[in-house]
């Protein structure tokens, strides 16, 4: 059975004709044969560099992915202390500053364990149960 095969035409410059000449009666094969097998070679190649490409998309992606799930605890931790102090009910008298101060100190705190968190150190010991129960969570 005789597979179709379709005629094209080609233009080579000389020195690039005189390569394929050499190649194919040094190899014994006709000049199509010898094009076609490269032309497939270079099909090839560039369907490797397609998927090369995807694979270092998916392992950006994996990165990044990664990247969210060992961060998403200081996150979340940040913005539960966060709720959690600017939902408490501040006194309108003159222990008003001394909320104020606390509160700066835990505001202080929660930067320090934040940013703890994201550079992978472990938490420092404390006795305050402020600062003991979110760390208690990790």
């Amino acid at each position: 059975m005789k597979s179709y095969k379709t005629r094209h035409q080609l233009f080579l410059p000389k020195e690039m004709n005189r390569r394929l000449e050499h190649l194919a009666t040094s190899s014994g094969r006709a000049r199509s044969e010898v094009l076609v097998e490269a032309l497939h070679a270079w099909f090839n190649l560039r369907q490797a560099k397609n998927d090369e490409a995807i694979g270092i998309r998916l392992t950006r992606i994996k990165r990044n992915t990664d990247w969210m799930r060992r961060n998403q605890g200081p996150l979340r931790r940040c913005w539960h202390r966060w709720s959690c102090t600017n939902s408490s009910p501040v006194p309108w008298n003159p222990v008003k500053k001394v909320a104020q101060a606390a509160g700066a100190k835990l505001f202080a705190q929660l930067i320090d364990e934040t940013d703890d968190g994201f550079g992978g150190n472990a938490a420092p010991a404390t006795d305050d149960p402020t600062t003991r129960k979110p760390r208690s969570l990790q």
